[in-house]
């Protein structure tokens, strides 16, 4: 066994390379933004973000999903990307189509006033590449190409970081200077993408699959909507933000996502590994007890990341500038996204080994519902606090839901001990809310519950690595 966890582990590391590495660039970027733009104009750029996440939620119709879903039970594998890219990617044209047409109606939506037309119109040139980037990126994650994946990954972060400066020192120092090193820097990438695997979409042998398409339809039409609550459930914070508070708000909160994103460095390599890695898993007919393995070791990490985060939370706003310290307030509960997600992934297999896609439409409901309510009760009086809590308190019912439908669908393990964890973190987000002077050894208690709570996951790590020394001696 810890044999295979110890390749389970190198792939991990190859696929957390770019994800680490672009987190190290990210935070060179994050200080850089935010010591030169105010929090009213990062809030600004972060809608441009925003809604560009959740078109992309529906333009992919769930086919995204379904083409990981038919990989490995598809020979042409060539054919299968390009039936799969047809749909998303008409959609996205279709998009650019009505930024073009509309470019004033747009700008409202995003930025708040008519008059910011080109950004507007780039929003449905970048939506373009994204669909494109996607699919290119899903080809290369399943076939388990880690390192490649990985320094793709550095390559668009690399020019992203690199255009902000230029933006900053040179061109501008508002909101646009955010939007347009993202856009830009993205769209670079993405042309290196195209040109490195343009034999992907060499038409000559390719045939219009129908049979395909509709299978993928169908697996992805339940998807489409589950992520559309997810997408929802993900946005409705900083949506919550602009109805019922203002630009400084939304900036506070998106700039402390960003220091969440320690996390979410874990969360994106981990899951960018563990899809391929579970379906292979499940089609060897893998004991369950490897999936367990994998959730209690992943819950260590994540939490107490976690926790580490919060102990340092002090040096980490000071990166951001004196004029994010509101950002130390919700650290603690928009850390919790990250972890319960990330776990989730170990926990919710049942669903996709049985196909029942349509589940996680209750999944998102069960997490949208007490979502919208905190958000509607709390936002307009607390701003980003409230929107914090919201998101931290329904993710705890996501990780339930979708537990128990795995569950239901002959995935079961023990989670007892994941629950715990999360009351724990959540507990210690709220002590946060105390002034900084309180919280630093109330954190230090806070690892150490975290620690005790999982001191059999941490012996039996200890015992499986103490066996693999003794037989490589």
């Amino acid at each position: 066994m810890f044999n295979r966890m110890r390749a389970f582990i190198r792939k991990f590391i190859g696929f957390s390379v770019g994800p680490f590495v672009g987190a190290f660039l990210s935070f060179i970027t994050i200080p850089l933004t935010t010591h030169f733009i105010s929090p009213d104009e990062y809030g600004k750029a972060s809608m441009f973000t925003l809604f560009q996440m959740i078109f992309a939620t529906f333009l992919f119709f769930g086919v995204d999903q379904a083409y990981t879903r038919e990989y490995h039970d598809t020979e042409n594998k060539q054919n299968l990307f390009q039936n799969a890219l047809l749909l998303p990617l008409l959609l996205a044209f279709c998009t650019l189509f009505a930024a073009l047409a509309l470019p004033a109606t747009v700008s409202r939506l995003l930025f708040g006033s008519p008059g910011d037309k080109l950004p507007a119109v780039l929003f449905g040139v970048m939506i373009v590449f994204m669909v494109i980037e996607r699919f290119i990126l899903l080809s290369i994650r399943m076939q388990e190409k880690a390192l490649e994946y990985s320094l793709l990954n550095i390559f668009v972060k690399f020019a992203v970081l690199v255009l902000t400066l230029f933006f900053i020192f040179f061109i501008r120092r508002d909101f646009l200077a955010v939007v347009y090193s993202a856009v830009f820097g993205q769209i670079l990438g993405d042309l290196y993408l195209l040109f490195r695997y343009r034999s992907l979409f060499n038409l000559k042998h390719f045939s219009l699959d129908t049979g395909l398409l509709k299978a993928m339809i169908a697996f992805g039409l339940p998807i489409v909507v589950a992520t559309s609550l997810s997408s929802l459930l993900d946005s409705m914070d900083r949506l919550s933000l602009r109805t019922w508070s203002d630009f400084y708000q939304i900036g506070i909160f998106t700039a402390t996502l960003k220091i969440a994103a320690a996390l979410s460095i874990v969360q994106t390599s981990f899951t960018s590994f563990w899809v391929p890695t579970a379906y292979r898993w499940y089609a060897e007919g893998k004991n369950i007890r490897y999936f367990k393995t994998v959730s209690d070791s992943i819950l260590l990490g994540m939490s107490v990341l976690a926790a580490g985060i919060l102990i340092f939370k002090d040096l980490i706003v000071l990166l951001l500038s004196p004029g994010y310290a509101d950002s130390r307030y919700i650290i603690g509960f928009l850390c919790l996204q990250p972890i319960i997600y990330t776990v989730s992934e170990t926990t919710c297999l049942g669903i996709v080994f049985s196909k029942k896609s349509y589940l996680s439409i209750w999944v998102g409901l069960i997490a949208l519902i007490p979502n919208v309510i905190i958000n509607v009760l709390l936002v307009p009086k607390f701003g980003a606090v409230g929107a914090a809590m919201a998101t931290s308190i329904s993710y705890i019912f996501f990780f339930a839901a979708r537990t128990h439908f795995s569950a239901t669908n002959g995935m079961r393990f023990p989670v007892v001990k994941h629950h715990i964890v999360f009351l724990v973190l959540l507990a210690g987000a709220f002590l946060n809310l105390l002034p900084a002077s309180d919280t630093f050894f109330i954190n230090i208690g806070l690892l150490a519950a975290v620690l005790a709570v999982q001191y059999p996951t941490i012996k039996k790590i200890w015992v499986l690595s103490h066996r693999r020394r003794a037989s490589e001696a």
